[in-house]
């Protein structure tokens, strides 16, 4: 299956196809969850159409010279990102987290 996401999942400007998919892996795991989508929702229903949201925010970015801070982030949030979710310790899963049953409520 390898050689035919190297063919057809590979991005423009050199990028390889593991890349895009861990940026759209990284992409879904901001957007995707519940806190994005509920993001999301609140955009819309506040803020305008999409594209009107998305270019004030470039145009606020670049007047204030933001836009070269949050290229940077998200180069770091890449290289703290692979094929498998995150890799630093302060952004790895839930497993931690204990799930309650109904019969230990009471």
């Amino acid at each position: 299956m390898r050689p035919y996401l190297d063919k057809y999942v590979r991005g423009s400007h050199g990028i390889d196809a593991e890349q895009r998919v861990k940026v759209l892996k990284m992409l879904w795991d901001a957007v995707g969850t519940e806190f994005g989508g509920r993001h999301d929702l609140y955009e819309r229903n506040y803020q305008g159409g999409h594209e009107i949201v998305r270019l004030a925010n470039l145009g606020h970015a670049e007047k204030f010279g933001l836009d070269k801070e949050l290229i940077a982030f998200a180069d770091q949030a890449l290289a703290e990102y692979d094929l498998d979710g995150w890799t630093v310790p302060d952004l790895i899963g839930n497993e931690d987290v204990t799930i309650i049953g109904k019969g230990m409520l009471q």
